[in-house]
């Protein structure tokens, strides 16, 4: 069935054999070696002051958790209109939600797409929106299986986000003229539109991010995501949502078992001045730990790079990642966790947006 075409470089189960992911070896977690632990890579690391690989190191690699559990644990959820809970995140460093704040926040956007050196020709399969309002953004990541039944993988993620773009633009419009102050807009509203609105063949991933005032609202489907940095440190980042290992959530058209929109996970945090809000597809997050790509845009800053070229920066670093077939990736860890030996990044498409929030006079 078309219905079925999701992801399809899943690993074979763990009762014996392999499959290759991306040309690495997949084999059964018995056996993974006895300490049961990732090593980093032994290969030249990325060079962010030449855009090349330099000397080499090793070491033991301790993943964190890609989720702010500290900030989410002290979170409240509340109803959504869909009876879904939307988690309000407290982050550090006075990030609370705060809403009598009078101030108003818009973000400065650069995105950035690298697809896969396969698809380079079609472009890839990600795609992005960035609104001209500047107060909603988001990607999407076109699942790869429908390219084996003569589907092009990425139109529905493209024409996604165009209908994305184009319903965030529409809600604004229609609230600006019944109110004279920023209209509050709906990351979810405006996820399900578009879905309605999409008529191509597919399915994908996506994340979807609006602010409103000093708050930044999300809706997030799948294993696509956004992080937030504050000072340099992460402060907060979306869980993934998965049905199994590389079996993400995704919504597609009316011939795939895919997910509903409603079953995004919703998130609202405070926002303060300078915060870094990167979202990006699969390609950057199975390939870059937190604290990497807080590391490569300290590196951005520290040189007045803008936004858009940070997005490009980093894009470039989680493609390095991808292709170190010894590096013990983020995927590699959730190989391991779902009972499966794999070492090595992910090559993929990556798509990745930089925003920086900016208080509006």
């Amino acid at each position: 069935m078309f219905g079925l075409c999701y992801r399809t470089t899943t690993a074979a189960h763990s009762s014996g054999g392999y499959r290759p992911i991306n040309g690495n070896r997949v084999v059964p977690a018995t056996q993974w070696p006895r300490d049961g632990r990732l090593r980093s890579s032994t290969s030249a690391p990325w060079s962010l002051d030449q855009a090349y690989p330099t000397t080499g190191s090793t070491g033991l690699l301790q993943p964190r958790r890609c989720l702010a559990d500290d900030g989410l644990a002290g979170g409240a959820a509340v109803e959504s209109a869909a009876a879904r809970g939307i988690v309000t995140a407290t982050l550090p460093n006075g990030g609370g939600a705060n809403p009598e704040s009078s101030v108003r926040f818009a973000l400065s956007a650069g995105a950035y797409v690298l697809p896969h050196p396969d698809k380079m020709e079609k472009g890839g399969e990600d795609w992005y929106f960035v609104a001209k309002h500047r107060r909603a953004v988001g990607v999407a990541d076109g699942v790869g299986g429908w390219s084996e039944v003569g589907v092009d993988a990425g139109a529905y993620a493209r024409q996604l986000m165009g209908n994305a773009e184009a319903a965030a633009e529409e809600f604004a419009a229609a609230s600006d003229q019944s109110s004279a102050d920023q209209p509050e807009l709906s990351p979810q509203d405006i996820l399900e539109s578009a879905y309605q609105m999409t008529t191509a063949r597919g399915s994908a991933t996506a994340c979807v991010a609006v602010v409103n005032g000093n708050s930044l609202s999300v809706s997030n489907l799948g294993d696509s995501g956004l992080l937030v940095l504050r000072g340099g440190a992460v402060a907060f980042h979306t869980p993934q949502q998965q049905h199994g290992f590389n079996f993400p959530y995704q919504i597609g058209s009316a011939d795939s078992m895919s997910d509903s929109p409603s079953s995004a996970q919703r998130f609202v945090v405070a926002l303060q001045q300078g915060d870094l809000i990167v979202l990006g597809t699969d390609g950057l997050w199975d390939n870059c730990f937190d604290e990497e790509v807080a590391s490569v845009l300290k590196y951005c800053g520290d040189r007045s790079m803008d936004v858009a070229k940070m997005a490009q920066v980093l894009a470039h670093y989680a493609r390095h990642r991808a292709s170190d077939s010894k590096f013990a990736s983020p995927f590699a860890y959730a190989a391991f966790q779902a009972g499966y030996a794999y070492m090595g990044g992910k090559m993929d498409d990556i798509t990745v947006i930089v925003c920086q929030a900016e208080a509006l006079p």
